[in-house]
Formats: structure tokens, sequence, C-alpha cells
């Protein structure tokens, strides 16, 4: 016996593990009205079907009982025509032939309003046929109907942000929507879009909004937003450099443990090339000269090992010393990201001597005790408190 669509609802929502509270609050219905819908007292009404659908995953036909939910082959098919319609197009018929194909579109998201990767290929194709015909298709549907496309693409755009589980998918449905601000000139709506990216894409999102700020024609933003794209990637960088060397540490993977801290050494010395003394002496916490100094020691390399010390020991004593003088950097490349060193000159120097004790002790540089360069480095930090 078919099931009836109360029958299909309940299934569907115990198969996404849902109460039918939790169903009705993201339905932003009451639970009795889903109690009801389930027990075939009553449907849900028209307006609430594409959402119901959407929510499930399922096409609107199916909660009517009147195909099976998977319907990957015949979207497969719907959008092989549709390319091979655009692929045939004769030469001048353009225009006409983007309208067809764009009813087809059409047609599919009402038949599968759930489905992304329709929604994906309309919103590229009407994007595609706004960019090359669009004089064309003023001739023939008016500016008013361009209007109306590039209403429909924003809506498309929404709907696969709301509702797909794929990053990809809601990743290019933003890119979208933020190519019709641009072109709509509607920049705050635009930057508002852009600082939805996840804070991981700090790349993606901050050259998008430089662009935008050039677009605007903001080039002074446009120079403060760069200078902040640097300092965040060098950050992002260094912070997983770090984490990943110390995966190897734990491992005992010592030379890879040193290849990861040297990038993130190297990159800070590239950053800071310009400063006498390279500031920070760790990166996110994670110490940038005696971890790398104890793998050298693992791996039999004494003299690299003492040169990191070296390095660390002589860093500690001008940051004591010199870096509560300064304020921003003086690095063409940062000067301007107001990049303050943020150390207290007087309160470093209070605790320096356990600094540089914690730098250069530990049973790894046992086998340093008689060298003269360690010997010397003891002596240098011999007295201070």
């Amino acid at each position: 016996m078919a099931e009836s669509m109360g029958q299909i609802i309940r299934r569907l929502r115990k198969e996404k593990d849902l109460t039918q509270e939790e169903l009705a609050e993201q339905l932003n219905i009451s639970a009795p009205a889903v109690s009801r819908w389930e027990n075939d007292t009553s449907m849900p009404d028209i307006s609430q079907v594409v959402p119901l659908a959407n929510l499930f995953g399922v096409t609107t036909d199916a909660l009517f009982g009147r195909c099976g939910t998977d319907q990957e082959e015949e979207v497969r098919e719907l959008l092989a025509e549709v390319f091979r319609m655009s692929d045939n197009c004769p030469d001048g018929e353009e225009g006409p032939t983007a309208l067809v194909i764009l009813d087809k579109y059409r047609e599919m998201i009402r038949l599968y309003p759930n489905n992304p990767t329709i929604m994906l290929n309309a919103m590229a194709f009407a994007e595609m046929v706004l960019g090359c015909n669009e004089r064309e298709l003023r001739e023939l549907i008016g500016q008013e109907g361009l209007d109306s496309l590039t209403e429909e693409i924003i809506r498309w755009a929404e709907l696969v942000i709301r509702y797909s589980t794929s990053i990809d998918d809601v990743l290019s449905a933003k890119r979208r929507l933020m190519e019709i601000h641009v072109r709509r000139k509607n920049w705050k709506k635009a930057h508002e879009l852009a600082d939805t990216f996840p804070g991981e894409l700090y790349d993606i999102r901050g050259i998008r909004k430089a662009d935008l700020y050039y677009s605007a024609g903001e080039t002074e933003k446009q120079r403060q937003q760069q200078c902040r794209n640097i300092r965040e990637l060098a950050d992002q960088l260094g912070h997983q450099a770090m984490m990943q060397g110390n995966l190897y540490l734990k491992e005992e993977k010592y030379a890879d443990a040193l290849y990861c801290y040297d990038f993130a050494r190297d990159m800070i010395n590239a950053l800071y090339r310009e400063e006498k003394y390279r500031p920070p002496f760790t990166h996110n916490a994670y110490p940038l000269y005696g971890i790398p100094a104890r793998c050298h020691m693992k791996l039999g390399q004494p003299e690299a090992a003492l040169d990191l010390l070296e390095q660390g020991v002589d860093f500690l004593f001008a940051q004591a010393k010199d870096y509560n003088k300064k304020k921003e950097l003086d690095i063409p490349l940062l000067r301007d990201c107001s990049f303050g060193y943020g150390f207290d000159g007087d309160a470093e120097y209070s605790y320096l001597g356990n600094r540089l004790r914690n730098l250069i002790g530990g049973e790894e540089f046992a086998l340093l005790s008689e060298h003269p360069r360690y010997l010397a480095l003891k002596e240098k930090i011999a007295g201070i408190e």
C-alpha cells in the first residue's frame, strides 16, 4: 500500500533524527501542526511544501508519494540536455536560445527545488548570459526582464546558501551574490557578504574585499586591507606550521618537525627582514628557538642547535632592553599595519633570567656541557635575575 503524505513526513522526519518539536521549530510552525500532518488529519499549506522538501532533501513530488527520493540520474540527463542546447546554438540565435535554456532551468528548479547542482548551473548560465548577451536580451525582454533575472539569481543563491550541505556549493553561491552586488554597486552588501566567509579563508576574503574596495574607488581602504591580509596570512601560516611541527615532534620525527619550525621562522625573518632583532620569540605561544634547537640535538647536529640558542639569547636581551621603545614596525611591507610590539621592557627584563635559563637548559643539551660556545652562553646569562 502506498504511503500517505503524513506517513512520508513521519518517515523522513525520523530519518533526519528530528522530533516533531524540532521539525516545527525549523519550519516556524507549531508542534501540534506537525502532529496533525503525520496523523493525516491535515496537510501542509502549499507555502510550506518547498521548505519541507528542502529540509528533508527530497523533491516536492516525493512528499506526495509520486516518485522516489533519488533523482540524480534524471537531473544529470536534464542538465546534459541544456548543455547540448547551449553547445549547438546557431550563430545569431544566442539571445533567444538563452531564454529557452533559462526556462528549462526554471522548470528543473520547480521540479527539484532542493537540488543545489541545478541552481548553481542555473546561476552560472544566467551570469554568463548577462555578461555576454545583455544588450540583446534587453531588446528581447527589456530592462525589467533583466532586473527580474538578476532577482532570480539572487533567490537561487540564497536557497543554496540556506539548504546546501556542501561548503563548496555555499561558497560558490556567495561569490555569485557578491558579483551581483558589485555589478549593482551595492558596496556595503558586498562587503558584509565577504565577511561571512570562513575565517580560515583569509586569502579569499581579503583579496575579495580588496577588489571591492578598489572597484568602489576606495584605494586607501584597499591598501590598508592588503596590509591586514599579509598579517593575517602570516599568522595563519606560522600557526599551522608550528602545530604541524609539534605533531611531528610527538612522533619523534625530528627532521620533519624541523622543516615546519624552519618554515615558520623563515616566514618571520622575511616579514621582519629590516629589523635588527626579529620578533617574535614565540609564534602563537610556540617557541621558535628552544624546541628546534632540541630537535637538532636529537639529530646529532650540535652546531646548528648552538646557532639557535645564541640567536634566542640575543633576542631575549634585545627584547628586554629595547623593544619597549618602539611602537610600530618600520618595514615597507608592513609599516601601515600598526603592528605594535606590545612588550613592557621593565616587566620583560624582570623575568629575563628565567626565560634565558629555560631556553638553554634541559637534558637535551647535556652533551654541550663542555662546548666552548655553550659555556660562553652560560657565562653570558650568569647573574641575570
